[in-house]
């Protein structure tokens, strides 16, 4: 767990581990409207021998999908950073993504003030409805050491009961866990207790698969989404007995990918079988990890072995052993001679010159290593699909409609976003657009360039236009930094612009100003989907309310065009404590901290949160005169200061300050952590058994078999690498705060007895 940051940097930098030639401006103007088409090529191969298969996907732009080891992508107009993705399967179970970045800055391009004049598209009116709920089945085993193994079980068939009048929800019946073993029931009534009902595949007949839970509704909103991570025991009928286990390929990943970006969804299935081979029950479907649950009469003989099936690889029998029976528990079986595809490289090349290329070699370990899913962070409050985000973006008037497929019709552009809230150059005479730039080094370590305006409080809009940081994401040396400020700042490395509005939409959300969220690419392009930390792309509006709210947002938004259009999204403040600035007169933090106050200013003007309210305010509390500077050692006056008791002030001050507040504020009050009551070390809301989502040692330390909740925050990779580095002396050199043994210390107090909150438990 000794890690030199320098190692490890270019890895992480919003995940582009590549080479980039850029376009020079010698290309033919032919290309300046469409942009330049290239052909990218991809160098993969599998031990197994089998034959490889390839889809292509791109962020912008247009790339032929073909099974094929080479492909034709015509790019965008325009400069910026465009992302091509390969994925690569054997037929065997094994698959493999990666992607390759080209940069186009140089290339000539059509002006932003000629894109097509496409006008704001007045959203539909969404009815209110009741409460989401979100939760998983959750099955619990013991193997043979002594850990117990849970199983996210899919395709198991839930409903809710009021407890009180007996009506059940869905009406319409009940819904089943995906592949991940979520599900989400809508439209419950707020206030009311409910009880959930889980019926297996193969079982007769549904039983309780939990206690009863109640719902508040503490919010003005009648569409409250409530995430809530409560297990459902299986609550089976006294006559079944549950048996466990997982498969992985030979190099320890899972059969088959859950993959949004490309829309492919495969696992490996598990199946009981008798003394004579056959099959007993049904076959079930095995989660993204490979873990899978099989239910069984124990009336009935037992079964014998259990056939696993992984795609086209040969299927494996293996035999249940008798201390199986009595754990409940197979074990893990590892499929042989099959791993993932390995992909060697990935170039780009025009009229025959390489303009791209990168290499895949070995990544250093990082501690984001610990967190198997491939598309686990940015994705805590949910994963959306493309015609999910084509829906959203229609409830909130930036398309027109979705195909089939998902794919957007007639979307806006930039430009018709900027004409639509008067901002850039259709802002009115007099009224100021605040501008700062810098690297948000505690969060995605990118170089960012806001700008936001406000017209009151019923209308504000910001743009964050994010650009590459420097590649060394742990100890920047301020040279670093000055490159990619100034870069950002003359349009370089532009990777994609997220705009954010707080307006009134007639005939929407009664009326009411709610937040929206766009993200334009490079060329202006709307954009579906986003990847700012090399986890995969991730669609919209799931990976913009992971940390920007979500109160009315649960698991996903809905594909049939049920969706409201006010998620519950808000703007997030601007905390100077957690960038990096250049020395570049101007741009230093001395430079831009006023700046930095008004764009705070208009966070209060976009339907803040309390938590935000308060934040900001005590930021800039006790400061007569104009010039205003961020307080970076304010605490909340529920906090007890350094001399009642110091672990506490620093954990506010070095961790929760540095990795946590500028997402927790913009959540619901259970979840804000400003207020010291929500997380006091002992409490009911720190360690919460009917809501582990807030059980802080279990998401930030581990030690939890919720293999989907180990170690889920911070859930920004790069947040998570610094949180867990800061442990090394030998890597802490700026004076980053030791952020484990913080935490540590803050959780070791008489309620909660002996923690350890250490690198030891990341390997």
């Amino acid at each position: 767990m000794r890690h030199k940051s320098r190692v490890v940097a270019i890895v992480v930098a919003v995940g582009i581990s590549v080479c980039i030639l850029l376009f020079g401006l010698s290309l033919s103007a032919d290309f300046s409207r469409r942009g330049p088409t290239v052909t990218i090529s991809v160098q993969a191969s599998d031990t197994s021998s089998a034959t490889l298969h390839y889809r292509w996907r791109s962020t912008d732009g247009a790339i032929q999908d073909v099974d094929a080891t080479t492909t034709t992508w015509t790019l965008p107009t325009g400069p910026g950073i465009h992302f091509a993705y390969v994925l690569v399967s054997n037929g065997l179970g094994g698959y493999t993504e990666k992607r390759l970045a080209v940069n186009t800055d140089g290339v000539s391009s059509t002006s932003e003030s000629e894109a097509r004049p496409v006008p704001y598209i007045a959203p539909p009116a969404a009815a209110p409805t009741g409460e989401t709920y979100r939760s998983s089945v959750l099955w619990g085993t013991t193997n043979t050491n002594g850990i117990e193994h849970d199983v996210h079980a899919p395709d198991v068939s839930v409903y809710m009961q009021d407890t009180i009048t007996n009506a059940t929800y869905p009406a319409t019946g009940p819904v089943k866990s995906d592949l991940r073993g979520e599900y989400l029931i809508s439209n419950l009534p707020p206030g009311n207790a409910y009880a959930a009902f889980c019926q297996p595949p193969g079982r007769p007949a549904p039983t309780p698969c939990s206690a009863a839970f109640f719902f508040t509704n503490n919010l003005p909103m009648p569409t409250v989404a409530t995430t809530d991570y409560l297990s459902s025991a299986p609550g089976f009928d006294g006559q079944s007995f549950l048996l466990s286990g997982t498969l992985t390929l030979q190099d320890g990943s899972p059969c088959g990918t859950l993959n949004e970006f490309f829309g492919v969804h495969v696992t490996a299935t598990a199946r009981l079988l008798d003394a004579n081979d056959q099959p007993m029950g049904t076959s079930v479907r095995m989660n993204e990890l490979g873990d899978y649950s099989l239910v069984f009469n124990f009336l009935l003989p037992p079964p014998a072995s259990v056939l696993l099936s992984c795609e086209g690889a040969p299927a494996l029998k293996v035999q249940i052993l008798q201390e199986a029976f009595s754990l409940g528990e197979i074990g893990t079986t590892i499929l042989p001679n099959v791993s993932a595809p390995l992909v060697q490289s990935m170039t780009a090349t025009r009229n025959g010159s390489t303009i791209a290329s990168v290499h895949f070699l070995l990544p250093a370990s990082l501690p984001s290593d610990i967190v198997p899913r491939a598309d686990a962070f940015l994705a805590e409050k949910g994963l959306d699909t493309g015609m999910g985000a084509c829906q959203y973006y229609k409830a909130i008037g930036a398309v027109s409609g979705c195909d089939a497929a998902g794919n957007l019709i007639a979307p806006i552009t930039f430009q018709d976003w900027k004409r639509a809230v008067k901002f850039g150059p259709y802002a009115q005479r007099g009224v100021p657009t605040f501008f700062a730039s810098y690297i948000n080094k505690v969060d995605l370590n990118l170089a960012r360039v806001h700008q936001s305006i406000s017209y009151g409080p019923n209308q504000t809009a910001a743009v964050v236009c994010n650009h590459l940081g420097p590649p060394d994401f742990f100890n920047s040396p301020q040279a670093e930094i000055d490159t990619a400020v100034d870069n950002a700042n003359h349009n370089k490395n532009l990777v994609a612009c997220v705009a954010m509005d707080y307006t009134v939409s007639q005939g929407v959300n009664n009326n009411q100003p709610f937040v929206r969220f766009l993200i334009f690419g490079p060329s202006g392009q709307l954009l579906p989907s986003v990847n700012l930390d090399g986890r995969r792309e991730k669609f919209v509006p799931g990976t913009c309310v992971v940390c920007h709210g979500g109160d009315h947002y649960a698991g996903k938004f809905p594909e049939d065009g049920s969706g409201a259009a006010n998620v519950g999204g808000h703007f997030l403040p601007y905390d100077t404590g957690n960038f990096e600035f250049s020395s570049k007169l101007g741009l230093r933090a001395q430079d831009q901290e006023q700046q930095i106050y008004f764009l705070n200013q208009n966070v209060l003007k976009a339907g803040p949160t309390p938590a935000e309210q308060a934040l900001i305010n005590g930021w800039y509390a006790n400061q007569p005169g104009f010039r205003k500077v961020l307080n970076k050692t304010y605490i909340d006056s529920s906090w007890p200061d350094r001399a009642t008791d110091p672990n506490a002030y620093n954990f506010y001050q070095d961790v929760y300050a540095r990795s946590c507040r500028t997402c927790h504020v913009a959540l619901v009050e259970g979840f804000n952590f400003d207020h010291y009551q929500n997380i006091t070390p002992g409490s009911s809301h720190f360690f919460r058994a009917e809501a582990p989502e807030i059980d802080v040692p279990i998401t930030v330390c581990g030690g939890d078999s919720q293999i989907f909740r180990d170690h889920s925050m911070p859930n920004s990779l790069v947040t998570f690498n610094r949180f867990w580095l800061s442990a090394d002396p030998t890597a802490n050199t700026t004076g980053d705060p030791n952020q484990p043994d913080e935490l540590t210390k803050f959780l070791l107090t008489p309620s909660t007895g002996t923690f350890t909150c250490n690198p030891g438990q990341v390997p």
